[in-house]
């Protein structure tokens, strides 16, 4: 799976998380050798781990506040208010309730306001991308696709386990075989409003639904494949403008 271009933001992150793991191995090793009573120079210490000499003289001193620490400091919301904040979102994508930047920042500020009263300076508009930067790992921006809040509602384990059974019951205890089964699904696409909104979802997810009304008119497409991997051109549908009385006639099933 091809995955998105770093941000400049999330590459210097990296870095610096990087340069604090160099910084930290370079003291415990040269702590180790002092307590083997081995004397090493701070300066040769600092070149094998590729880190300032000054930055590990500060660290083994005490002084070993890094700066991720002191940034993490300035945050307005703690890292364990983020943390819940970030599961919340993911939460909420997987139900189809993707939420955009100005949700997102909504709720930041409403946990803000419940630790520290209504009259608590409100966040600035640019603190979502760092909010989303220093969890890249787990969230990422979408353009969202609509997904019918009716559609949603049938994707539940219930539904989805009895499907299986289903499948297990009459396919599988029955012997047969893959180029016996076809599977057919239908998409629809709206000619009109398109439903997309720039939201956050989980890391690494392909598609981000977000329920909604599809009222609209639209397009459909219907797809089928074989089970052995085989597929049959695709069916379109469109709206009809007229209905000719011969499509009726010889219809054995009234449909």
């Amino acid at each position: 799976m091809v995955s998105k271009a770093l941000s400049h933001q999330v590459r210097r992150q990296k870095k610096a998380h990087a340069d604090q793991r160099r910084l930290q191995e370079a003291a415990v090793a040269y702590r180790e050798a002092e307590e083997h009573g081995e004397k090493l120079s701070i300066r040769q210490v600092a070149l094998d781990f590729s880190v300032p000499k000054s930055s590990l003289q500060h660290f083994l001193n005490g002084n070993n506040r890094t700066m991720l620490e002191f940034n993490t400091s300035k945050q307005r919301l703690t890292a364990s208010e983020e943390k819940v904040l970030a599961d919340f979102i993911v939460e909420s994508a997987e139900h189809g309730f993707a939420p955009t930047h100005n949700e997102i920042k909504k709720y930041a500020n409403a946990i803000l306001q419940s630790c520290l009263r209504t009259q608590c300076q409100l966040l600035s508009k640019t603190w979502i991308f760092r909010f989303l930067t220093r969890h890249h790992d787990r969230l990422q921006t979408f353009w969202s696709k609509p997904l019918d809040t009716q559609c949603a509602k049938s994707l539940n384990p219930a539904a989805v386990n009895s499907f299986y059974d289903i499948i297990e019951k009459f396919i599988i205890n029955l012997g047969i075989p893959p180029e016996l089964i076809f599977r057919m699904d239908e998409s629809g696409f709206l000619m009109a409003y398109s439903g997309k909104e720039h939201v956050v979802g989980a890391c690494g997810t392909k598609t981000q639904h977000k329920q909604g009304g599809a009222d609209q008119q639209n397009v459909t497409v219907l797809v089928t494949i074989c089970a052995d991997g085989m597929t049959i051109p695709l069916m379109i549908i469109f709206k009809g403008k007229n209905f000719m009385q011969k499509w009726n006639e010889d219809n054995v099933t009234n449909a």
